[in-house]
């Protein structure tokens, strides 16, 4: 639990961070890469958000899927994000799980942003324009996978090692 609520906090503080002036950008660390995606969340209390998307991360691009869910949030609504990636120093580093404030009003058409930030220091700071209705103002926990080329996951390092045992 006691994790839990520093993600919390940790996430609270970084939400604060989405509305700087572009020139304040630099306490987020350097911009690494890009991400677009698109995603989908249906609520009802309790919800779930899933998508996929793109990184480019030097001169290459990776698929990813992202899955998560969220707290206090009710109705249906899907958008298109574009955002910076910070302090992406690996492409490993870039899936696991990304802790978020989230809070969303759309009724027809909407627009958001909202700051990710996961354990390794990586986060990401995204525009969102949504349409649907949806309300929400939640903490999220949504969690990334890269994907090969034909769509699946590609295995983690500690998954590649569970299976040799």
């Amino acid at each position: 639990m006691r994790s839990a609520s520093r993600h919390f906090a940790a996430a609270l503080a970084l939400c604060g961070a989405w509305f700087m002036p572009a020139g304040a950008e630099t306490m987020l660390g350097p911009v690494t890469a890009t991400v677009t995606f698109n995603t989908h969340s249906a609520d009802l209390g309790v919800g779930y958000t899933w998508g996929r998307g793109v990184l480019t991360y030097g001169d290459r691009q990776y698929p990813f899927e992202i899955k998560g869910a969220s707290a206090i949030a009710v109705g249906y609504s899907s958008g298109h994000s574009v955002g910076k990636v910070y302090n992406l120093q690996r492409i490993e580093d870039f899936e696991g799980t990304f802790w978020a404030l989230s809070g969303e009003a759309t009724v027809g058409r909407g627009i958001g942003g909202l700051l990710m930030e996961n354990n390794d220091g990586v986060r990401i700071r995204l525009d969102q324009s949504r349409a649907g209705g949806r309300f929400a103002a939640s903490p999220s926990r949504l969690t990334i996978h890269l994907l090969d080329k034909t769509g699946t996951p590609v295995p983690t390092a500690s998954a590649a090692s569970n299976t040799t045992h």
